[in-house]
């Protein structure tokens, strides 16, 4: 399991992080806070003290005056207290510049307390003591305690996330565990983790109804296909008997017309043999795509087959030497024939399913066919590449490869109602069940647009395959 961004880590990272910002926070508070509380308690102290020294000094100056010989000023008082107390010009000339009451300096490590009075000015200094050695040490009490707090964050956190996760954990190896398994089995998610009263309940009860509704769908697909293969089978077995019959009473006719029908019922025979293996082939792939087989397949005879039968319905017209880029043909009237342009190298293989194959180049050659807006289809196939263009834009805002989507016929777009997309000849399927077919066979199926010809160009890569490969195959 990806550990990386998954949600145990952003909550480990959540919780340091808070721990992280509420010790700095707290620190910070906890400096600030011992700085306001040491001047309280620095100017809380000094200050008696300065109002005493003030009368020692007023009463000292009055015993003078006196003649009294054994006298104490303030400052014999405040040295005896290690201070220093100043008065009247005293006082240093950068000290008068200061406003009255407490001031620091040195980081606080001394202080001077300023007073004027009666036109006088005091001034008491001295060290602060042991606030500052007290500061260094309750930063490191502080730091000691964010560490702790982290410690204890991330404890926390790591017994919370394996709480929290643990349901989580259980339900994506119960879903990842059932992927495993054999397409088309299914088994409940545990009923522990679908009781469950959170986030998790709501998300398994979630995934619980969605497979239940998958399960309804692939169990009527599966009864679906199996009676279309029961529905289709039989009678398509009837008609190739009957062809047989047929084709054994044409021959014992007399004159020509049993030359005259021997081209419509080998036409027949040929297209209800295909419809036959397309439907086994379409049946398979809606019930088992993996018992698919592949094999060598020339891709140049498949075509060159498959054009032989669109001109011998009347679909295609060969074009002869002209080049595809000479000359604009008219379109052709309703039901006509379009002009086809082929550029076929030789012994192209790749490796494959006939059938699928099949589906890919008929439905193909039948959209660029019913789509053309000038009469004309190009078809170019190369090592690794076919190429099917005709002229005409698809617009941008059609997904033209979604079940359903169809485009204005060209019989359509010459009567004038190019904008009305829902009214075609077509069902919608034929690209759709090209990009599967594309998918299942492992070849990649791109859609461009060549300006400035306004032409619509579809491209089949796969991977190529010798002959000499096909031939050991």
């Amino acid at each position: 399991m990806r550990q990386r961004g998954s949600i145990r880590g952003r909550m480990l990272a959540a919780f340091a992080l808070l721990a992280l910002g509420l010790g700095l926070t707290l620190g910070l508070a906890g400096l600030l806070s011992y700085d306001r509380l040491g001047a309280y308690l620095v100017g809380w102290h000094a200050r008696p003290v300065m109002e005493a020294l003030m009368e020692a000094e007023r009463r000292a100056w009055a015993a003078e005056d006196r003649g009294r010989r054994h006298i104490y000023y303030g400052e014999d008082l405040a040295a005896a207290m290690h201070w220093r107390f100043l008065a009247g010009k005293q006082v240093p000339p950068a000290w008068e510049r200061l406003s009255d009451g407490l001031h620091f300096f040195g980081g606080m490590e001394e202080f001077v307390l300023l007073v004027r009075r009666d036109g006088v000015t005091y001034a008491l200094s001295g060290h602060t003591g042991m606030l500052q050695p007290m500061k260094a040490r309750l930063g490191g009490v502080l730091l000691v305690c964010a560490l702790a707090g982290l410690a204890v964050a991330v404890l926390l956190a790591v017994l919370l996330s394996r709480g929290l996760t643990r349901p989580l954990s259980r339900l994506t190896s119960a879903v990842e565990g059932r992927d495993r398994r054999e397409p088309g089995t299914f088994t409940p998610l545990p009923p522990d983790l679908v009781n469950l009263n959170d986030e998790v309940g709501v998300l398994a009860r979630a995934l619980a109804a969605r497979e239940a509704e998958l399960r309804d769908f692939v169990r009527r697909e599966s009864f679906f296909t199996g009676d279309v293969s029961h529905e289709l089978r039989t009678p398509l077995t009837i008609m190739q008997g009957g062809l047989e019959i047929l084709e054994l009473r044409l021959a014992s006719l007399p004159g020509a017309a049993g030359a005259e029908l021997a081209p419509l019922l080998e036409r027949l025979t040929r297209t209800t043999a295909s419809m036959a293996a397309t439907t086994r082939t379409l049946l398979l792939l809606a019930r088992r795509p993996e018992a698919l087989e592949r094999e060598a397949l020339d891709m140049g005879a498949a075509l060159h087959a498959l054009i032989r039968e669109d001109a011998r319905g009347g679909l295609l017209r060969l074009a002869g030497q002209e080049a595809p880029g000479q000359g604009r043909a008219c379109p052709p009237q309703e039901g006509g024939p379009v002009l086809l342009f082929a550029d076929m190298a030789s012994d192209v293989w790749s490796l494959g399913q006939k059938e699928l194959a099949r589906i890919v180049f008929k439905n193909l050659l039948d959209n660029a066919r019913r789509y053309t807006e000038n009469g004309r289809v190009y078809l170019r196939l190369t090592p690794g590449m076919l190429e099917v263009r005709n002229g005409g834009r698809i617009p941008e805002n059609l997904d033209i490869f979604a079940r359903g989507v169809r485009g204005p016929a060209r019989q359509e777009r010459q009567e004038g109602h190019s904008s009305d997309l829902g009214a075609s000849a077509g069902s919608g399927l034929g690209l759709s069940l090209v990009l599967r077919a594309c998918e299942h066979l492992g070849w990649r199926l791109e859609r461009h647009t060549a300006a400035p010809e306004a032409e619509t160009v579809f491209r089949v890569l796969f991977p190529p395959f010798s002959a000499a490969e096909g031939d050991e195959a």
